[in-house]
């Protein structure tokens, strides 16, 4: 393999992605019950069985990590289809924020990762070139840059090192070649205690390190198979930060334990070989996954501190899918996929009043502050069997937004995004991949929502 501008030893390319090459072609692997049972939860929350609607109206973003969890489990093959052409009909609106001229390099990786891992064209999807459009979305500096004017005259950029990640593994599993330049100003960005930020630093001296951004480079740098000390470094790094528990914090609003952080590093974890700390990462988010206690309607979800289907819990849900089955973004693949959404299939009913197959909808109200409230215990799951069942369609919980950012090239860049509305920025759930995209829909939320000034 050669990257652009730089020549690649094969050995550095990892167990798990030669795995996924070489069996790509065969079989779905087993899964694992409880993965099934999440991503088959996240299913069901499509509205009209295609697409995940949130306070703003569609979130093709969410939409597209439902997608991936599915592709993660090779299940509900039916769904995947239809969100994937749901996506497709909706790509404009999605990579544009619905402003002419406005592009996301966010959503332009996610889109055609949704694509590879579909085995759909990323060249030729809803009749656009993503991956051409990704390469030019690529500064001089190497950063993949967003064009966000929202219609007005100022440019914004929300890029960091989640949407250069994303486009790296985009970039690699099309095929060509990735830049060299691109791979480069990822790695400039590696603090100097090994980790990586979310957002580009200005200075080394303002670099802070998150296990978000970290678990996400870290699958990159796996992926393009290069810059096998820097990975070493940062998987270090992760499990210095990881607690007694098994869970990871991220930093800033989000500098408690959670389902999203823990899910990136437990994937980078485990995509770098590091089995022990991956396991105990997994075992964290099997404690806040509900089970038979809970009402038929949430079991399966993963809760973003706890065992509950709240209005993060779909956030938290689909980005704990692909680590507790064991892979990274760089080696999600569809291939194999049944029919039917799986569910916590449980002995006896639960003698709640709510516990039926029929429940009505998924809570939607918003999330609240979690800083301060206690990390629940790390107990197992109840005993419970999974089976594939008829997909219902229930509303989804509330979407996401995130506030404005600028930064060219060498400047800071975006923003994390939240679980709710501008009023509670970055409240509740880091949900950092899942960010990656959804900067598009923040022109139209602007737009709607009150006291944004726009």
């Amino acid at each position: 393999m050669r990257i652009s501008g730089r020549t690649v030893a094969p050995a550095l390319i990892t167990a798990t992605l030669l795995a996924l090459q070489a069996t790509s072609a065969a079989a779905a692997p087993a899964v694992p019950s409880d993965a099934a049972a999440a991503a088959g939860w996240a299913g069901r929350q499509l509205k009209d069985g295609d697409h995940v609607e949130g306070d703003f109206g569609a979130d093709p973003g969410l939409t597209a990590d439902v997608v991936l969890a599915l592709s993660a489990t090779h299940t509900g093959r039916g769904e995947t289809t239809a969100a994937t052409d749901w996506l497709a009909a909706h790509a404009e609106s999605y990579l544009t924020g619905d402003t002419p001229g406005d592009i996301y390099a966010g959503s332009l990786a996610k889109l055609a990762l949704v694509a590879e891992a579909g085995h759909r064209d990323p060249g030729a999807f809803a009749g656009r070139d993503l991956i051409a459009q990704l390469n030019s979305r690529m500064q001089p500096s190497g950063r993949f840059t967003d064009r966000a004017t929202f219609g007005g005259t100022e440019v914004n950029d929300y890029s960091n090192t989640l949407t250069q990640s994303l486009a790296l593994i985009a970039l690699e599993r099309d095929g060509g070649a990735v830049p060299g330049a691109a791979v480069d100003f990822l790695l400039a960005g590696q603090c100097a205690d090994g980790g990586f930020p979310v957002f580009f630093p200005e200075t080394p001296a303002e670099c802070d390190a998150d296990a978000d951004g970290t678990g996400m480079v870290v699958q990159a740098l796996l992926a393009v198979g290069n810059e096998d000390a820097a990975a070493g470094k940062a998987l270090d790094w992760l499990e210095k930060k990881q607690g007694k528990d098994g869970g990871f914090a991220g930093t800033g609003p989000t500098a408690v334990v959670n389902a999203n952080s823990t899910a990136l590093a437990t994937q980078a974890l485990r995509a770098g070989g590091r089995g022990a700390a991956a396991d105990k990462g997994a075992d964290w988010l099997r404690g806040r996954q509900v089970g038979c206690e809970g009402a038929a309607k949430d079991r399966g979800a993963v809760g973003y501190q706890e065992a509950k289907a709240d209005g993060s819990a779909l956030r938290a849900t689909v980005q704990a899918v692909t680590a507790l089955s064991g892979i990274s973004y760089a080696t999600v693949d569809g291939t194999g996929a049944t029919e039917g959404l799986a569910a916590v299939e449980c002995s006896s009913p639960s003698p709640t009043a709510s516990d039926s197959a029929g429940a009505s909808p998924t809570p939607t109200g918003e999330p609240t502050e979690p800083g301060g409230s206690a990390t629940p215990t790390d107990s197992p799951v109840p005993s419970a069997t999974v089976t594939p069942t008829p997909s219902a369609t229930t509303p989804a919980p509330a979407g996401s937004t995130y506030p404005g950012g600028t930064g060219g090239s060498g400047g800071t860049g975006g923003a994390l995004a939240s679980t709710g509305t501008s009023a509670l920025p970055l409240a509740a759930s880091s949900a950092a991949l899942i960010a990656v995209g959804a900067a598009a829909v923040v022109a139209v939320r602007r737009r709607r929502s009150p006291g944004t000034g726009a």
